[in-house]
């Protein structure tokens, strides 16, 4: 049985998560930045007040709902109804839950104790491990997310889901959407790869849909797959767009994804984004060992991949010469991004990317070498088409997001790394240590080290 490991991994995460939760209680950590409008909505509907509703709350009310009805539940053992520390638990709460989601996709490729490692390792991904502590939407977000792939994929030792997953996964979808809208699109990622995995375990088309490298032939057939078994795969898997297609309906009646205030999150081009979010999932491979971002294995099979022939070389140089005019062309500062001091963001555009002139186009080819990365591990583990939708599943999220903001990547980040390629023991380990020393700096930071605004409001540095 492998049940033991997980639970002690879960221990281990437990034991991380309560000092925190208790130093926040005790300094008495105030409601900060989105919290002054998630904590009081949140009381609203702990009192039943459901009418109401704050005009500046752009997503929808999933988060509120569940803390009031787990205070609900919780009201026979005491404590004081939806208060700013109980309303945090919340997350903690679901933070476990992200790692069991983790665990369970891991499980279906690497023995119990590497799973369980790796999953713990990831669940202190900085910017998901941070958000455990505040009231925000991002880790219940990524709970619902994760549980609606973890559904509508196959259980181990299995080709295919079954129906009853699949209608559960729906049921966790529209949660998932009630939490944050951009989940629509990985309701759509989970679709797609359990149409892909059907597709795969059939012996027509498995054979000519499984290739490593993504070829316009690959694709053509692909398509064709789609098309002609559209109706057996709407079948199967019809549940699954039921959610996305009550949000689209949404979307034409509201004019827009945003829930109330729509002025300050008007959609944008910002495919810069990409790069960042190829950046920072290499990263999370750990900095050494002989599978990390950086090892010099990874660099000659780049150099090998990319220069091995003239014809590579070719389309090498035009990758660069796009990537640079998209760095150049579609990196957005948002005007949130250069008022807001309090973000670490702030600093990294404004005394780096924004400030130093070519900089952000000289990255070019270390973002070039990190796609290559994670699409390699990725296509190696699953296969380039599953790739390919992972990569139009981030760009759907991330793209039309002006502000350059962490906690957007943290889905697409985990999800990759619930699939890729299997690690080192000693890259989970690196990565996992290296989490937990940033985690540290940046909690601490963020309690301990307040600072006055010029207008004389406290204010925190925080992700």
């Amino acid at each position: 049985m492998d049940t033991p490991w997980w639970l002690l991994a879960l221990i281990c995460h437990c034991a991380l998560l309560a000092p925190w939760v208790l130093v926040f209680q005790g300094a008495d950590v105030e409601p900060y930045m989105d919290e002054v409008f998630h904590i009081p909505q949140a009381q609203r509907y702990c009192e039943g007040r459901f009418e109401e509703w704050d005009e500046k709350i752009t997503t929808f009310p999933g988060l509120y709902v569940f803390s009031a009805a787990l205070s609900r539940v919780s009201r026979p053992f005491g404590g004081q109804l939806c208060s700013p520390a109980r309303l945090r638990a919340d997350n903690a709460l679901l933070s476990l839950g992200v790692q069991v989601l983790l665990y369970r996709l891991l499980r279906r490729r690497l023995p119990p104790a590497k799973a369980a490692a790796q999953a713990l390792a990831l669940s202190l991904y900085p910017i998901h491990f941070f958000c455990a502590f505040i009231y925000y939407t991002d880790v219940g977000s990524l709970f619902w997310a994760l549980l609606v792939h973890d559904l509508a994929t196959p259980s181990r030792g299995r080709a295919l889901p079954t129906s009853g997953r699949i209608v559960l996964a729906a049921v966790a979808g529209l949660v998932a959407i009630l939490f944050r809208q951009t989940n629509a699109v990985w309701m759509m990622f989970s679709f797609g790869t359990a149409a892909l995995g059907d597709l795969q375990s059939t012996h027509k088309w498995g054979p000519q849909l499984r290739g490593e490298e993504l070829t316009p032939s690959l694709l053509f057939t692909f398509a064709k797959a789609l098309l002609l078994e559209s109706r057996r795969l709407v079948f199967r898997l019809g549940p699954l767009l039921i959610p996305v297609l009550l949000f689209v309906a949404f979307v034409v009646h509201n004019g827009s994804i945003v829930v109330g205030d729509k002025s300050n999150h008007e959609a944008s081009v910002h495919w810069a984004q990409l790069a960042y979010l190829s950046a920072v999932t290499a990263a999370m491979w750990g900095l050494v060992g002989p599978d990390a971002a950086v090892s010099a294995g990874s660099l000659r099979a780049f150099c090998k991949a990319r220069f091995g022939s003239l014809r590579a070389v070719l389309l090498t140089a035009v990758a660069l010469c796009l990537l640079v005019f998209v760095l150049h062309r579609y990196s957005v500062a948002h005007p949130f991004l250069l008022a807001d001091n309090r973000h670490y963001t702030f600093y990294v555009w404004g005394r780096f990317l924004g400030r130093r002139p070519g900089l952000k186009e000289a990255l070019a080819p270390a973002y070039l070498y990190t796609a290559w990365l994670c699409s390699s591990r990725l296509s190696r583990a699953q296969s380039s088409l599953w790739t390919l939708i992972w990569w139009v599943a981030a760009a759907l999220t991330l793209v039309p997001a002006g502000l350059l903001e962490p906690r957007y990547w943290t889905t697409a980040v985990l999800i990759a790394h619930a699939h890729a390629e299997e690690r080192s023991w000693r890259s989970i380990c690196v990565s996992g240590l290296l989490s937990l020393a940033i985690n540290t700096a940046t909690l601490a930071v963020f309690v301990y080290r307040p600072f006055i605004w010029p207008g004389g409001e406290l204010a925190r540095f925080m992700w």
